[in-house]
């Protein structure tokens, strides 16, 4: 349970743009996710990746939280 705790805080802190996108990113890579949700974890960082690498930085925000979204859906 403590793991998904942090993970929904990192979510919280880059909804709070206290992180950005490559931060964030970082910070999932080193989240330790339960064993269950360990491929969603890796389609997490690749779908990132994508946007780090293919999108508009100021579009950075906007598809960050639409990657939250798809994680506090998944935990919850």
């Amino acid at each position: 349970m403590a793991d998904r705790n942090h993970i929904k805080q990192l979510c919280s802190k880059f909804k709070g743009k206290e992180y950005g996108l490559v931060e964030f990113q970082n910070r999932l890579e080193t989240a330790i996710f339960p064993d269950e949700l360990e491929g969603f974890k890796h389609s997490l960082i690749n779908e990132l990746e994508e946007i780090r690498f293919t999108k508009l930085e100021e579009n950075f925000y906007h598809l960050g939280l639409e990657v939250v979204e798809k994680i506090l859906n998944r935990i919850d």
